[in-house]
């Protein structure tokens, strides 16, 4: 049985060989440690063992190793990944929170000193409900082959900074002791001791997502589907140019209701979109993230729509936020047809991860026994055929 340190998972390890190492609140560092690494090459691709949760900056972390690939397009590599634990109480991602951080992952030497420059890759992310690594971290004969791998074990170094922490510092001189003032925080020196004021995260979404669900002081009515959604004018125009120009007082539609506290509201019929998507587009309006039920089929379902509304009323940043979702969906029978959307929709990302699924041969055919060229011949026909001709010019 392999050891993985890190702790319970897909995998459950027989003995931990975890160490967590200098963790402080702004950085730290976590030592991942493979014993019977042989025994993980049974785990199939994309499948993955999961470690021991731990604390670094603050906040409590696991990492996904995956001994074959994260996918078929890595199966000869190992990939590894970093996840934020979403029981983290001192984040709360269905309100917009998330972990901005910068992490490196190394490999270490077989003495676990030094990390081997060619296998140290560092990335930056903004952590919610979502992971992050490298999907070619090392391929398996290149550590097999290495003089890093002995005993059948190995050991991979996770070290990671909060951004937030690293600005610029000011030195200012205090009686017999230096204090770093950060522009995140201010300092003041009180005899020897420094008094630090640390503001919480903002809570504008949560302030304006409240006013969305009570409905105070909304001005705008839309009719969606016989179901009405009140708004307010200020906010729909500071989201969007097109709401903007809509809502104006000089092109400001003359359908007008009177609303509780007695003023007029305007009423918009809304007639291309339904009513659980109209509802998700508010939510976003108004704190800048999607509804936390947006997963699964129900995403799925509703990402197109939004991604439609985002285009309509010119709000890019919607846009790209579905589109980074929809590339999770991105597989073998739906490819296709998500490739279309996105010609027909100007999504560039998600074509992109279309065309580089699509460049895997063993995905390729398993597309052409779904009918899914077919389907793309019909709907999108140029693009099937630079697709050829870049695959031709690989061979």
């Amino acid at each position: 049985m392999p050891i993985i340190g890190g702790g319970r998972g897909e995998r459950e390890p027989s003995r931990s060989a975890s160490a967590i190492v200098a963790a402080s609140t702004e950085s730290g560092q976590h030592l991942l440690k493979i014993d019977g690494y042989s025994g993980t090459k049974d785990v199939p691709t994309g499948s993955h063992i999961k470690s021991r949760s731990f604390r670094v900056g603050g906040h409590r972390w696991h990492i996904c190793y995956y001994p074959n690939g994260c996918n078929s397009t890595c199966s000869d590599f190992i990939s590894i990944f970093l996840k934020l634990d979403l029981d983290d109480h001192n984040v709360n991602v269905a309100h917009g929170h998330g972990v901005r951080a910068r992490f490196t992952f190394s490999l270490l030497d077989y003495g676990e000193k030094k990390p081997v420059p060619h296998y140290t890759f560092s990335a930056e992310h903004t952590f919610r409900d979502d992971d992050r690594g490298f999907r070619t971290f090392i391929r398996r004969d290149e550590l097999e082959k290495s003089e890093h791998l002995k005993h059948d074990r190995f050991t991979i170094r996770f070290r990671r900074w909060t951004l937030a922490a690293k600005f610029p510092e000011h030195r200012v001189r205090g009686t017999g002791t230096w204090y770093a003032v950060r522009h995140s925080h201010k300092l003041w020196n009180v005899g020897d001791a420094a008094v630090v004021v640390v503001p919480p995260p903002s809570d504008l979404h949560r302030h304006l997502g409240g006013l969305l669900a009570t409905g105070d002081g909304a001005d705008v009515t839309f009719m969606v589907d016989n179901r009405t959604f009140a708004a307010h004018r200020c906010v729909l125009m500071a989201r969007s140019p097109v709401f903007h120009a809509e809502l104006s007082l000089s092109t400001c539609p003359t359908t007008t209701t009177t609303n509780d506290s007695g003023g007029a509201a305007v009423v918009v019929q809304i007639e291309d979109m339904e009513a659980q998507d109209f509802e998700a587009f508010l939510h976003y309006v108004y704190t800048d993230s999607l509804p936390p039920e947006s997963k699964g089929s129900a995403a799925a379902a509703m990402l197109p729509d939004l991604v439609a509304a985002a285009n309509r009323y010119q709000m890019e940043r919607l846009r790209l936020v579905c589109e980074e979702k929809l590339c999770e969906f991105v597989d073998v029978t739906t490819v296709a047809v998500i490739l279309a959307f996105a010609v027909d929709h100007h999504c560039l990302g998600l074509k992109e991860a279309c065309l580089r699924f699509l460049e895997d041969p063993e995905n390729l055919r398993e597309v052409v026994k779904t009918d899914g060229l077919e389907h793309l011949s019909k709907s999108c026909p140029s693009v099937l055929k630079d697709m050829i001709a870049k695959l031709a010019a690989a061979q």
